[in-house]
């Protein structure tokens, strides 16, 4: 009797692990075209080469979460997750016949919660929230949001390095986009429109309030610093060029200062946020 009660355990065992393994196959397959495309993006485009860390810095909290995660409890939400992967699907295959990677980019976290919903059940979803919803931020916005922002943003940073600038004492006439000094001409251009550290910091924001010791509203506080501190850190960098240009030499600018640049916008933006994540800790 014991002999038959293990053997009919054994198929039992099996196809209860089919069903995982049959879905995370087709997963795979449904997503490789999409996956490998994101991480092209990712690899070629200065924008959104944070999208290289998202998948990890999730995968990171989730493994830190490993405990709650599989202690939680409670039914399959069947239903949800259904709804969710009709969701998904409806998005991948519209997509991916208009040619708009955007929308079948944007279904894989959603049809990533509805296959846990379905297989894990909501408390398990729930305690996954965070780097579930994170997902998104690898996710490159499309082109038509894209220069939407960037030329509000090229404007708003003309007009801050300017203030700046005159603040300092350097007097400079701007057109536009463009900063007029007497030896010198600084465009700011789309690359220099600020997106890409803003969504930098808003990366790093996030991450920041993944670590314990901030209340929910406090985490809302700092992820709202995080756009101001990207205005800030690249306005600070065009006052940098600028002054390099002023007091140096235009080749200087344009050459040795304008490379390092984009280290002077990510440690900026890293330390300000460090600091308001640090003041929000000690208040509390």
């Amino acid at each position: 009797m014991h002999t038959t009660a293990a053997s009919s355990a054994r198929p039992f065992r099996g196809s209860a692990l089919a069903a995982p393994l049959i879905t995370a196959a087709l997963f795979v397959v449904l997503y490789a075209p999409v996956v490998s495309h994101l991480a092209a993006q990712w690899l070629t485009d200065p924008n959104y080469q944070h999208g290289l860390a998202v998948p990890l810095v999730s995968a990171y909290i989730l493994w830190r979460r490993r405990a709650a995660l599989g202690a939680a409890e409670g039914p399959r939400a069947a239903f949800a997750g259904a709804a969710s992967m009709v969701v998904a699907a409806v998005l991948l295959i519209g997509g991916t016949a208009a040619s708009e990677i955007f929308t079948a980019r944007v279904s894989l976290p959603i049809m990533l919660i509805g296959l846990l919903l379905v297989f894990k059940g909501m408390q398990f979803v729930r305690r996954a929230a965070f780097p579930l919803l994170f997902l998104f931020m690898m996710i490159p916005l499309p082109y038509i949001a894209y220069y939407k922002l960037t030329f509000p943003l090229q404007i708003m940073s003309a007009k801050l390095s300017a203030l700046a600038l005159r603040f300092i004492g350097i007097e400079v006439i701007r057109h536009g986009n463009i900063i007029a000094l007497p030896t010198y001409t600084l465009e700011v251009v789309a690359a220099c429109s600020g997106l890409r550290s803003l969504m930098t910091m808003i990366t790093l924001a996030l991450v920041l309030c993944a670590f314990p010791g901030l209340s929910g509203r406090r985490k809302i506080v700092l992820a709202a610093c995080s756009i101001p501190i990207a205005i800030a850190a690249n306005t600070i960098r065009l006052v940098v060029i600028a002054i390099g240009a002023y007091a140096v030499s235009p080749a200087f600018a344009d050459g040795t200062l304008h490379e390092i640049s984009g280290l002077i916008v990510f440690s900026t933006g890293f330390l300000l946020l460090l600091a308001v994540w640090g003041a929000l800790k000690w208040r509390r």
